[in-house]
């Protein structure tokens, strides 16, 4: 893997995420899943710089909030 396949990867799974920065859906989601996804966005938006290798920020990518479809 390269870093701009792990980039791509990672656009993709943010750009699902961005749907629900929407202030109507925003505004429904409970404040724990405010905080879980901000999690989540935040730990996406940092891979690139939190791993040495695109290998090992794929490996590493984390999981989205349960209730995230």
């Amino acid at each position: 893997m390269e870093w701009d396949e792990l980039r791509g990867y990672r656009d993709e799974r943010l750009r699902l995420m961005d749907s629900y920065q929407l202030s109507i859906r925003y505004d429904a989601l409970t404040d724990e899943q405010k905080a879980e996804l901000q999690t989540y966005r935040t730990t996406l938006l940092t891979l690139p710089q939190d791993y040495v290798t695109p290998q090992e920020a794929y490996d590493n990518i984390p999981n989205a909030p349960s209730w995230f479809d």
